[in-house]
């Protein structure tokens, strides 16, 4: 059963769409109601823009090249390969021709949407007891070639070893298949591909696309995104959490009033948008709450402006950084009174261990948690990882402002030792001197234990990391006995283009991963062809890390309050999860 439900989800996904209605904006085949909405455009509507940008320029050059051989492999083996594992199985004949043709025309859906763009709508409603979900995806103007698109939805279902069944739905051949309440629909209207999935029949999801009642084009929201006109876009999308809210609320009393002491009740929508800026690609999201002084979870987002120059001294080699503002105390408040209310809903009995948990692990640690540690403690935190200072994520450091130097060392000696005693292990402090600083080493007598945490006070921070090499690196920035990084050209063009005050700031380099990553590729692609002979994969395509990082530079986006929108502004080169 749950593969069948998991089908229908996969139709679902695999097509992803764009809706313009039959004769009109594609838009008008999803409702007003639509609670979340996506729309990307595609490539070649915005190739001029795109091809500007670093990423265009990348893919102009010898990545392009490499990812279109890829692609361009895998499409030559798909269809023999399925041919050899269908056969093994026992498919007739006839059956697997029809599975190659359609193995053959599937890749064709990258390039389709590349062409064509989509748009996904989705909406849920009714209750606990009936509910109602449905989700429209459609391809716009792709009608007149649709079998990519068709063609991959058969080829998932006779994998699946599921019926696809076709019948006519006022003049139009809608293929459809059912599992359950849920059914996945697709069918060509107008000049467009739809696929539509839902608790409802296809004649069902037929009508909704065609309703008479308002649709997306009067929803305010949608009238947001298409007015935005800051830049170029090619993405938009925005998600109606108020109207989800109330929905998750709607469940029962106690959910709603959850929802209410979480402050989550104040969310009135998200909006995203995403295009191109001269080089650079652009995003904006935008969170929008309720007027009104903020509760719950939403009070942690006041958090004091900031500039470049109140950033501490970061390591030259610097990979990636961050600087943020917000109340170490009022986070531990909120925290725990919105604990203690939700109990108070769904367990009132449990109540009074909040309190008595609380007051044992001070007594445990030997210091007020709230007075002795975080009242020390300032407003901002920085983060930022330095390839010279331990490899990978081991030259990760962090450092909080330190308000009341003197309280904050009693207290995290106190809290070290009470924490080893509590948890049973042998710790002892290992203090040094360097360059005139105190410098305190954790060391944890514990078998594979590896790491030796260190940290210092100094200059208005608390500076902690894995190992003492980082924390030394701080010293020796913050006393000028070594260099720190400052913005290159690049990086400062950047800058200047986003606001120059905010609550938050994010800084990464995709370069030194991009070069890390494609050094190691060849020997990578060396064991493909030892071990993997028929793979026919080809080393000598892999391209030079110099040559597709040229035109890379940093990823930046900063965090802004005002009023009641919370907004982050991004500009990069090539965004990575990583």
């Amino acid at each position: 059963m749950l593969r069948r439900y998991g089908l229908c989800l996969v139709l679902v996904l695999l097509a992803p769409t764009a809706v313009r209605a039959a004769e009109g904006d594609p838009e008008r085949l999803l409702p007003a109601g639509t609670q979340i909405f996506v729309r990307w455009d595609g490539i070649e509507p915005h190739r001029d823009a795109f091809d500007k940008t670093a990423l265009g320029k990348m893919m102009k050059g010898d990545m392009g090249k490499f990812l279109s051989s890829v692609y361009s492999q895998v499409q030559e083996t798909l269809g023999s390969n399925l041919t050899v594992g269908e056969l093994l199985q026992g498919v007739p004949p006839d059956q697997l021709k029809k599975m190659v043709a359609d193995a053959q025309e599937a890749p064709k859906m990258l390039t389709m949407l590349g062409e064509h763009g989509f748009l996904i709508g989705l909406e849920v409603g009714g209750n606990i007891g009936q509910p109602e979900a449905y989700a429209t995806l459609v391809i716009p103007d792709a009608g007149a070639k649709p079998e990519p698109v068709f063609g991959t939805l058969r080829l998932v279902a006779a994998l699946a070893k599921e019926e696809v069944k076709s019948k006519k739905i006022n003049d139009t051949t809608v293929y459809s298949l059912s599992t359950g309440p849920v059914t996945a629909a697709w069918w060509v209207d107008g000049k467009h591909i739809v696929l539509s999935a839902g608790i409802a029949t296809p004649e069902d999801l037929v009508k909704r696309a065609h309703g008479d009642d308002k649709r997306l084009p009067d929803n305010p929201l949608f009238k947001k995104l298409k007015d935005f006109k800051e830049f170029e876009t090619a993405a938009r999308a925005y998600v109606d959490l108020a109207a989800l809210v109330k929905l998750g609320g709607s469940v029962n009393k106690d959910v709603d009033s959850i929802l209410d002491e979480l402050g989550l009740k104040q969310l009135k929508s998200a909006l995203i948008y995403s295009g191109f800026e001269d080089e650079a690609e652009r995003g904006v999201f935008e969170l929008e709450l309720t007027d009104g002084p903020r509760k719950g979870l939403l009070n942690l987002t006041s958090g004091k402006p900031f500039t470049l120059k109140d950033v501490p001294p970061l390591p030259r080699d610097v990979l990636n950084w961050s600087m943020s503002d917000f109340d170490p105390k009022l986070l531990y408040d909120e925290g725990r009174q919105v604990t203690e209310k939700i109990l108070k809903i769904v367990a009132p009995d449990q109540l009074p261990r909040v309190e008595d948990l609380l007051k044992k692990l001070d007594t445990d640690l030997g210091v007020d948690l709230r007075k002795d540690l975080l009242g020390a403690l300032g407003n901002r935190l920085a983060t930022y990882t330095s390839p010279a200072e331990g490899f990978l994520t081991l030259g990760q450091t962090v450092l909080i402002e330190v308000k009341d130097e003197k309280k904050l060392e009693d207290a995290l000696k106190q809290a070290i030792k009470g924490a080893a005693k509590l948890a049973g292990v042998d710790v002892t402090i290992k203090n040094r001197t360097y360059h005139g600083v105190a410098l305190h080493e954790v060391h944890v007598r514990q078998q594979g234990f590896i790491y030796v945490p260190t940290y210092t006070i100094h200059d208005g921070w608390l500076a902690v990391a894995y190992y003492p090499q980082p924390v030394q690196g701080f010293i020796l920035r913050s006393k000028k006995v070594v260099g720190s990084w400052k913005p290159g050209p690049q990086a400062q063009m950047g800058f200047t283009k986003l606001p120059q005050e905010f609550v938050s700031v994010y800084y990464s380099d995709p370069r030194p991963t991009l070069n890390f990553v494609l050094s190691l590729a060849p020997l990578v692609g060396g064991v493909v062809e030892s071990f993997l002979p028929d793979s026919r994969f080809d080393v000598g395509l892999i391209p030079n890390a110099h040559e597709v990082t040229r035109h890379l530079f940093p990823n930046i986006t900063v965090g802004t309050v005002k009023g009641n929108v919370i907004r982050l502004d991004t500009r990069a080169s090539l965004a990575l999860p990583f």
